[in-house]
């Protein structure tokens, strides 16, 4: 399935919500880069900068990943059925771990440089993490959803070999 037609499946409340969380983690992210172009021009930081990107980036994030896990309504198993997961999904889910690691490495290296860079820098990365895992969430649990209808069962029951007691 492709990322537009899962899109299709998703109710009218959670786009909003995905669509408004998305929104906000760029404003946050673009605001973050600012009031880190400005760190790195006087070695200072910018309080009023800071807490507005701060509540961006999270409150999108959180904004992004709650819909996007609510989506998952008959009990996603993440690598046990990562061969039935879209692909959309799995791409995006990788995307979110390489979001992560990417940066916690730049935090790191920063904090090397200038232990204030951190605390600038990883709300950009955790809201960009945040948005990425909820959008990774929301596909693979309705590429689930859509291959479990399409078998007319529950897609954990599709793949039993044995019956439970």
């Amino acid at each position: 399935m492709t990322l537009g037609s899962l899109w299709q499946l998703l109710d009218a409340k959670t786009k909003r919500w995905m669509a408004a969380g998305t929104v906000s983690v760029l404003a946050g992210t673009g605001q973050g880069l600012v009031s880190w172009s400005a760190f790195l021009e006087n070695g200072r930081s910018d309080p009023l900068l800071l807490l507005p990107s701060l509540a961006l980036s999270l409150g999108g994030g959180y904004a992004v990943l709650f819909p996007g896990i609510s989506v998952n309504r008959n009990g996603m198993h993440l690598f046990r059925n990562w061969h039935r997961h879209a692909r959309a999904g799995k791409v995006l889910w990788v995307l979110s771990l390489g979001i992560a690691a990417g940066g916690l490495v730049t935090c790191v290296v920063a904090g090397i440089a200038n232990p204030l860079a951190p605390g600038l820098l990883v709300w950009l990365f955790m809201g960009l993490y945040l948005a990425s895992a909820g959008w990774a969430s929301a596909m693979m649990g309705l590429g689930n959803a859509a291959a479990g209808e399409a078998l007319n069962r529950d897609p954990a029951e599709a793949l039993a070999t044995v019956r439970g007691r």
